[in-house]
């Protein structure tokens, strides 16, 4: 992982929460959708569409387990 990007939890569409890093207008490993990026979902193991989730919605339980499963360490 780059030292110093902070991760970001994401949904994919069938669901699967994750945290990746999200830079505004930059990105390498993904295809960028508005406010939406298609990327590969870590939990499902395909190339899904994934959106930004607001972190403080989740239980404590959901955000745990998010921040467990990364993707890449690229932004």
């Amino acid at each position: 992982m780059i030292v110093g990007m902070e991760r970001t939890i994401v949904r994919c569409d069938s669901g699967g929460l994750y945290s990746t890093i999200w830079i505004p207008l930059i990105s390498f490993k993904a295809i960028r959708f508005g406010s939406a990026r298609f990327q590969r979902c870590p939990v499902h193991r395909r190339w899904e569409r994934a959106t930004l989730v607001d972190a403080t919605a989740l239980t404590d339980e959901e955000r745990r387990a998010a921040q467990s499963i990364v993707d890449v360490g690229i932004p």
